[in-house]
């Protein structure tokens, strides 16, 4: 097969996602090089993503290069997923999944206050966070992982929730840091999130083979879930969505998915060959 071209943003994570799949790819013999792709969402780093968009600002553009014949396989982060894709494409694969938890990053030392201002930007993680800490408030943050940091260490906020992913994919090591993970049960997480989603042009019968061929079976499970139910809910990024699907891989027949809508959380249990009708059941008591 000739070099693949790899659809990608250009911040430092992204960079380290892209080139985590073109080392996959490696291993399977095919050689890939990036392309970077300018997203509406990074073009405009001041603005809430609400009032710039919001549904698909990182994931358009990079589309729009598959279809032209520019790339060939896009890494999407799969938390950025809207919940429709252009039909002439297809997410193909998953890479393992890295950990899909939140994370409270404070400065080392510093505590939680009735004054503190945390940042973020997300529906979903104002809405859960309350319930663990009270009286907190929340400040709008715009800016990849490495430009929070730098927010978080100038004193513009006394912390900041972020992807434990995201966090562990840079190589940050927390040094000079406070960080508090939260389990799933406490806050939970965005559909997706830790899961590096491949998408590809649908015709392109070659290369969904490829991209199915390097893809992680076990994560592939949890995305499935995750993704229906988060199109079932046709949530976009004003809407306050959490989604956690486990799938027990010591029997891969069990399945638990928790979710949050708009503040509502409920959870479900049952075999994932079912797991459509477990999240219609699912939806029916969130909406």
């Amino acid at each position: 097969m000739k070099k693949i071209k790899l659809a990608t943003r250009g911040s430092r994570l992204a960079l380290v996602q892209a080139r985590l799949v073109r080392d996959i790819l490696a291993g399977a013999g095919v050689a890939a090089d990036e392309v970077i792709v300018s997203a509406r969402g990074d073009r405009n780093k001041v603005s809430p993503l609400i009032k710039i968009g919001g549904n698909g600002l990182f994931v358009r553009e990079i589309e729009k290069s598959l279809l032209a014949g520019e790339a060939d396989i896009a890494v999407h982060c799969g938390k950025d997923l809207p919940f429709e894709l252009d039909e002439r494409l297809v997410i193909a694969g998953v890479t393992s999944s890295a950990d899909c938890r939140d994370c409270l990053v404070m400065p080392e030392g510093k505590s939680l206050t009735k004054a503190s201002v945390i940042g973020t930007g997300s529906p979903r993680r104002i809405a859960e966070f309350p319930g663990l800490h009270n009286d907190i408030e929340f400040k709008d943050i715009r800016g990849n992982i490495t430009t929070r940091l730098e927010k978080l260490r100038q004193g513009d906020y006394d912390g900041v929730i972020l992807a434990k992913a995201g966090l562990d994919r840079i190589g940050f090591d927390g040094e000079g840091y406070d960080i508090r993970v939260y389990e799933p049960y406490e806050m939970i997480p965005a559909a997706c999130q830790g899961i590096l989603a491949l998408e590809c042009r649908r015709d392109d019968e070659e290369l969904c083979r490829l991209v199915e061929s390097i893809s992680d079976e076990a994560t592939m499970r949890r995305f499935e879930v995750e993704r229906y139910m988060f199109c079932r809910l046709r949530a976009d990024c004003s809407a306050a969505v959490g989604i956690y699907a486990k799938v027990d891989e010591r029997s891969p027949g069990e399945l638990n998915i928790m979710a949050m809508y708009e503040g509502r959380r409920a959870e479900i249990s049952g075999r994932y060959e079912d797991y459509r009708e477990l999240c219609e059941e699912l939806y029916a008591k969130l909406t």
